[in-house]
């Protein structure tokens, strides 16, 4: 996991959830870029997606900080 989306991760952890424009601001990046980076992590089965469109956001899957 690269620096990016052990950010992503750690935001989840404290707040449950990220959406893409949380992303955008975190990282100070794009909607692109911020969007590949959710998409790597939900390839990598770390976090899923919820919902669709503008209200989605993301959740880590059910695991322990362990497996993270």
């Amino acid at each position: 996991m690269n620096s990016s989306q052990k950010k992503i991760v750690d935001f989840i952890l404290e707040n449950e959830k990220i959406t893409n424009k949380e992303v955008q601001q975190l990282l100070a990046v794009k909607d692109s870029r911020a969007f590949k980076v959710l998409k790597e992590l939900v390839e990598m089965d770390i976090i899923l997606k919820q919902g669709k469109l503008k209200g989605s956001y993301y959740t880590l899957k059910n695991m322990s900080k362990k497996e993270i």
